[in-house]
């Protein structure tokens, strides 16, 4: 081989199979993004309805702060301590919830889409838990199928009665 053919370059069968090699991993990239995609759609929607679980148990305790100081001790006596309340724990009850999240869903070319969320809640006064059930359609697009979030807290009985002035340890920033 002479000096002048070792210094011309690729021949043309590399670069054709160098191109063929970029197709073939580049269609493969395309053909996982559709699954990537609904993989991170239902963890989306899943810590949505997380938070949604979460918000409803933190409202139930900021509610729980206001019983009597009389029934705390006694949850079972609590229906009657609270009959003059204008809310009360129920046993059950269930209500619709919906996460707006901006992304668009189903083909749509919304920059945010509302997915509704059934929410479940429990409370069991002898324990004092609260159980919530969050179910949500993993896939926004076939609301028939559902999954489920579910947690528990037990109730903290109130540390103070209600109209009690509490102490506070914030300088006045204008006496500094």
């Amino acid at each position: 081989m002479t000096e002048r053919a070792a210094e011309a370059g690729y021949s043309l069968l590399e670069v054709v199979m160098c191109v063929a090699l970029l197709v073939a991993g580049s269609a493969l990239a395309l053909a996982l993004l559709p699954g990537l995609a609904r993989a991170s759609q239902a963890q989306l929607l899943r810590g949505a309805a997380g938070e949604v679980a979460r918000n409803a148990i933190e409202r139930a305790r900021a509610a729980a702060a206001y019983y009597p100081p009389g029934a705390v001790t006694d949850p079972r006596a609590r229906a009657a301590a609270t009959a003059g309340h204008a809310w009360v724990l129920a046993p059950t009850v269930t209500y619709a919830a919906a996460a707006r999240v901006h992304r668009a869903y189903c083909g749509t070319a919304a920059a945010t889409s509302d997915v509704s969320m059934s929410v479940t809640m429990s409370y069991d006064a002898p324990s004092d838990t609260l159980t919530v059930t969050v179910a949500y359609p993993p896939n926004p697009c076939d609301a028939s199928a559902q999954s489920a979030v579910s947690l528990s807290a037990q109730l903290a009985p109130a540390a103070y009665a209600p109209q009690t002035q509490l102490p506070t340890a914030i300088a006045d920033p204008a006496l500094q």
